[in-house]
């Protein structure tokens, strides 16, 4: 029997309502949904591809074991006795600290996984939790954190009332907006056009999204903190904006006013190749618009100054008096306040958790992936010997992560991965565990109810049940948590649910606990839907819009309630501008920069059989200046070299990159996936090429720098007949 079910994405911020087609158990089709609230039947190919994804003969359908040099299959019961078993010896031991989880980019779009997967390392007593928003969006995290007291805190563009907004790193055409979410965001800022607004779009490249809408300020790749600091100089300095107001709501102005000083238009244009005239018309059209907006995304956090650009934006939407106001930007409440439950549960704050050297803290409670190999092969009694791995690919998306974090991991007592299919780090595993898709469990978009321009609540239950042996991931954490002995006593819900629901199990009639039970109690906690109206609309609820007005000194959750602008350890890392100002001025080098493509995510749809990828796979972008003076032809084979490593893929020339500049989309180069049709594909991984370590970290967040550093790129003599190749 033919039925169809309302869901929704969980691929990125956006959530786009969808519309499964389902026979006889099998899902037929996937399209959008036109009725759902915000998306309006607005979807991607990705979200398209999810039945594809569901029905993929090359999933991982049942735990597996490695013997030797090959997986056998085994139940879930031996699985998780087992893993149990190893990890309470190696607790007993060697500490706590010995198990360490990481969690990939899906994690934080499933409700179950962020409900239960770093609760149970922490109920083992260890904080060894690496998460992937260190590769690109930690920087956020602990600005936010430092600024408004709480991770969570990331004010949004009102873009529907917005006059002027100016878009740093970002190309929402492509990968729409992070940290962030907003339907169609082409549409979004071509509203802002049609209105009699302007949209600039600050990039190395010029992007899809400059094609179809905005003003393109080309720039020097690292250099973004640069413009922004001249900015604040001109409202500072040259605008004299009134800084008696901003006291009033924020502490350190004096400190922010001194930092940049010294940044005037001329000296920053040096740096950013950006014209002194170009900067200051920039800072005076944003002060002079009726509701103005600045927003910056991966582009700029994987920078070398990712905080630090954060810290000065969010600096320039409050100095300007956007932040908290219409057409500005707005911190919205969602289906309940997270920010006020994060608060009250002592989450999104800073903690007193560093790695064994005691350089690193965690950030959102997680510590930067740069530093785990180090945390892995370091001489320390409590260095991790056991990893598990949810949902991510760590191998295939840090620096160096192929040769340096691989050669790590080949030192672990104990690796396990949980996720949909056997990619690059599942093949090091000991144990791989199928997870279900999301199509096969319920879900609620909880980690960005305080991220939306357009406020509402949508919750799925699953579409299908769960195919072959696939289990939920709360269920294989708590399975875990139990089997691993975590102790009888704690507040996490990896303590509290496996022995709750034992004890359910022991009474007849008792319906054990699940997230959705949990859900049900915060909608009702919130009072802004509740799970009731959420069933009968599957399509989703709107929520009562963001109000201006309603967050400086009331919902800012740092001790004295006002925002905090000169955090000490962002002044002195302001610094590091004078100290790489000559380097980054340089015009004799190329800087790598990277990007995305709209039919790919990060390193995991490759397999998609719905989605079809570029034949030649990732290629690098070259400006035809840059390639005459190196003898490089378009289509020619080149070399991408740094101190790190090479990396050998096709070269096209395009003067869309600036001059200075080689573009190379991540993601690719899957020789040791356990996807056929994802290792047939040609393509190289540009992270080999970019240096990793300490020295390679924003020194604020521990973030890795992944853009910006200077790469020589020569043509190879073409071989016939033979793909590009690592090397």
């Amino acid at each position: 029997m033919a039925t169809s079910a309302r869901t929704f994405c969980r691929i990125c911020e956006v959530y786009c309502g969808l519309v499964a087609e389902v026979e006889d158990g099998r899902v037929t089709a996937v399209h959008p949904d036109r009725d759902h609230p915000v998306s309006r039947g607005y979807a991607c190919v990705k979200g398209l591809g999810l039945g594809a994804l569901h029905e993929d003969p090359h999933r991982l359908d049942h735990p597996l074991k490695r013997v030797g040099e090959q997986y056998q299959r085994i139940s879930w019961d031996q699985a998780i006795a087992e893993i149990g078993a190893r990890v309470r010896a190696l607790v007993d031991a060697h500490g706590p600290r010995a198990v360490a989880l990481y969690q990939g980019n899906p994690t934080f779009f499933s409700f179950q996984a962020v409900l239960m997967s770093a609760a149970f390392v922490e109920a083992l007593g260890s904080p060894n939790v690496f998460a992937s928003h260190s590769i690109d969006t930690n920087n956020k995290f602990h600005v936010s954190t430092a600024m408004y007291g709480l991770s969570l805190v990331h004010p949004v563009p009102d873009l529907h009332r917005t006059r002027f907004l100016m878009c740093l790193g970002t190309n929402p055409t492509v990968s729409q907006m992070s940290v962030l979410t907003v339907a169609d965001a082409t549409g979004a800022l071509r509203g802002i056009v049609a209105r009699g607004g302007r949209v600039v779009v600050v990039d190395p490249r010029r992007t899809e999204t400059v094609r179809k809408v905005g003003e393109h300020v080309p720039i020097r790749p690292g250099t973004d903190a640069y413009l922004l600091a001249a900015m604040l100089h001109v409202l500072t300095a040259e605008r004299a904006v009134d800084l008696g107001r901003v006291r009033m709501v924020a502490t350190g102005v004096d400190e922010l006013v001194a930092v940049v000083a010294p940044w005037t238009p001329e000296r920053a244009a040096a740096v950013t190749g950006i014209p002194a005239p170009t900067i200051r018309g920039l800072a005076t059209a944003y002060a002079d618009a009726d509701g103005a907006a600045l927003y910056m995304s991966t582009g700029v956090n994987m920078g070398p100054f990712g905080s630090v650009a954060y810290w000065l934006l969010q600096a320039l939407n409050l100095l300007s008096g956007n932040l908290d106001r219409a057409g500005g930007l707005l911190v919205p409440e969602g289906a309940f306040d997270v920010l006020r439950l994060s608060a009250a549960l002592g989450l999104g704050t800073f903690d007193e958790h560093r790695t064994t050297d005691g350089r690193w803290h965690r950030v959102a409670g997680a510590f930067p992936v740069a530093a785990l190999p180090d945390e892995i092969t370091t001489d320390h009694p409590d260095r991790i010997r056991a990893l598990f791995v949810t949902a991510g690919n760590p191998l295939h998306s840090v620096p160096g992560g192929s040769r340096r974090l691989a050669e790590a991991m080949g030192q672990l007592d104990l690796v396990v991965s949980i996720d949909l299919y056997r990619n690059e780090t599942a093949a090091l595993a000991d144990y791989v565990l199928p997870a279900t898709d999301m199509l096969e469990r319920s879900d609620f978009a909880i980690t960005h109810q305080a991220l939306q321009v357009v406020p509402h609540a949508q919750w799925t239950p699953a579409v299908v049940p769960a195919a072959h042996e696939r289990r939920e991931e709360w269920r294989i954490f708590s399975d875990l948590a139990e089997a691993c002995g975590t102790p009888i006593l704690g507040l996490t819900a990896a303590h509290a649910l496996p022995r709750l629901n034992r004890l359910l199990r022991r009474l007849p009639g008792q319906p054990e606990v699940t997230p959705d039970r949990i859900l049900a109690l915060l909608l009702r906690w919130g009072r802004r839907t509740s799970m009731p109206e959420l069933r009968r609309h599957p399509e989703g609820v709107l929520l009562p819009p963001a109000q201006p007005g309603t967050f400086l000194c009331r919902r800012v959750r740092t001790s004295d309630r006002l925002v905090h602008l000169a955090p000490p350890e962002l002044v002195a890392d302001a610094a590091r501008l004078d100290t790489l100002e000559a380097e980054l001025s340089r015009t004799d080098v190329l800087r790598l920069v990277g990007r995305r493509d709209r039919r790919s995510h990060n390193s995991w749809m490759h397999g998609n059989p719905r989605i079809s990828q570029p034949a030649g796979g990732n290629r690098a972008l070259l400006h035809p200046e840059d390639a005459a003076q190196r003898g490089i032809l378009d289509g020619d084979l080149v070399e991408v070299a740094s101190e790190a490593g090479t990396v050998q893929l096709p070269c096209s020339l395009t003067d869309d990159v600036a001059r200075g500049v080689v573009v190379v989309p991540h993601g690719w180069g899957h020789a040791t996936s356990g996807h056929p049709r994802a290792r047939a594909l040609p393509g190289a991984n540009v992270n080999d090429v970019i240096p990793a370590g300490p020295a390679h970290m924003d020194p604020v967040s521990g973030q890795a720098v992944m853009l910006a550093h200077a790469v020589q790129v020569r043509r190879v003599q073409p071989q016939p007949d033979t793909p590009p190749a690592v090397s």
